[in-house]
């Protein structure tokens, strides 16, 4: 909320006129007038005083102490994350610097612009990328010693992410140290209170839920075994997880995506240029297959956000831009094939 917004809104609480708030501070009406539709702010001389006046502190008058709701910290964020496809990084880092300073108290708004921030940072046309690095690093280290112990631990778990990338392995270390390992998940306790007060499709939606967040994180943990395996070039053990993955992905209804890409893993590890063309074609023509758990039967009573949900078009258009970015399949980027279909 602007601070024209904050005196509008308390004066009216208190149900003064601008004329009234006016002759308490000794100034003219338009003055009033001109602070409530944001041509000018009040002096800082006036700050206190005018405070007084709506019966609120100075820290309230500038916004300083207000909380936004977790639909305004999403809206925002993705008005940022919008902001650089259609204007540029800069122009979102400044957005996102602004509204940081708008909303200093906000934890959360920090946290996930930063986060943001961070993930088109990594895009390969950015310049000057260690300056906005350092300063998405500053504003995570203020999130890390919040009061609010989740958002500080995930801002401590980016860090870490950032200090394992620069090799600082000790700072990735001691980050990792301070987030607490245990914390206490009352879902499953709440499903069975719904289901023993009768409230059966709420139970079923929290245990629907907990199926797909855990469908989603096996699956991203045997893809992460598979490329360890590759690192250590045991490619046999690699395609025996990968299959394992497969059956993840088909008995949790996950999407042919997933499992195409799998598979251009392995072909991008041999170098398998027919293999990994065939991939990219499968994995740009099944993209929206990345939503099908929101349409199984498996998660019917999990209540999704389809107001928000992609259409065909936009899920390619993010697959195509990540395999543009993907510096490690260059070496079927020249075959035609795949210049068409990305182009």
């Amino acid at each position: 909320m602007r601070i024209s917004e904050v005196i509008r809104n308390y004066r009216k609480k208190e149900k003064l006129t601008q004329e009234q708030v006016a002759n308490y501070l000794n100034i003219s009406a338009p003055a009033v007038n001109k602070w409530e539709s944001g041509m000018s702010c009040p002096d800082i001389a006036l700050l206190a005083p005018l405070a007084r006046v709506l019966k609120i502190d100075v820290n309230t008058l500038l916004a300083f102490n207000e909380d936004l709701t977790d639909v305004e910290v999403k809206k925002l964020t993705k008005e940022i994350g919008e902001m650089v496809s259609k204007e540029g990084f800069q122009t979102a880092f400044e957005k996102g610097s602004n509204l940081i300073k708008q909303y200093p108290s906000c934890d959360e708004l920090i946290f996930w612009i930063s986060t943001v921030l961070r993930i088109h940072l990594l895009g390969p046309q950015i310049e000057e990328k260690d300056k906005y690095e350092r300063k998405i690093i500053t504003w995570l280290e203020l999130v890390a010693t919040s009061g609010k112990e989740k958002t500080a631990s995930m801002a401590k778990l980016d860090l870490s992410a950032i200090y394992m990338t620069k090799k600082e392995y000790k700072k990735a270390q001691e980050l990792l140290d301070k987030i607490p390992e245990v914390e206490v998940d009352t879902k499953i306790q709440q499903a069975l209170l719904y289901e023993s007060r009768g409230k059966i499709d709420e139970a079923y939606g929290i245990y629907e839920g907990e199926l797909r967040k855990n469908a989603y994180e096996t699956f991203t943990a045997l893809y992460l075994i598979i490329n360890l395996s590759y690192k250590e070039k045991k490619f046999s053990e690699a395609e025996e997880y990968i299959e394992r993955a497969k059956k993840v992905a088909d008995a949790s209804d996950l999407g042919a995506y997933y499992k195409y890409q799998l598979d251009l893993s392995l072909a991008r590890e041999k170098r398998d240029k027919e293999k990994a063309i065939e991939m990219i074609i499968n994995m740009v023509n099944e993209a929206s297959s990345m939503g099908n758990s929101m349409k199984s039967k498996l998660y019917k009573h999990i209540k999704f956000n389809v107001t928000n949900s992609w259409d065909k078009d936009k899920y390619e258009r993010l697959v195509k831009g990540a395999f543009k970015k993907d510096k490690t399949l260059d070496f079927v980027k020249a075959d035609p094939r795949i210049k068409i279909l990305l182009e």
